[in-house]
């Protein structure tokens, strides 16, 4: 999906985006908080964000070519409700 392509679903699908980023690639850890707030993002704690989703390919690009994808897990919420 791309980035206009996102923003044309961003309500359609919720996702959850977890990271465990070391502390010596700070600046990526900070970076990727950022791009997640422009993604409409919001933090549930420093580490795990809740939004609109499916994930804009470019955003998934730019977690390849800063070889951050092993530091993060994404996972897609189908349905609301208790357990």
């Amino acid at each position: 999906i791309s980035y206009e392509e996102f923003k044309a679903k961003r309500k359609e699908i919720n996702t959850i985006v977890t990271f465990d980023i070391p502390e010596l690639q700070r600046k990526k850890r900070n970076y990727l908080r950022i791009e997640l707030l422009s993604l409409g993002f919001k933090s549930l704690q420093k580490s795990v964000w809740i939004g609109a989703g499916p994930l804009p390919i470019e955003f998934i690009e730019y977690l390849k070519d800063m070889r951050l994808l092993d530091c993060i897990h994404i996972f897609t919420i189908k349905e609301f409700g208790t357990i």
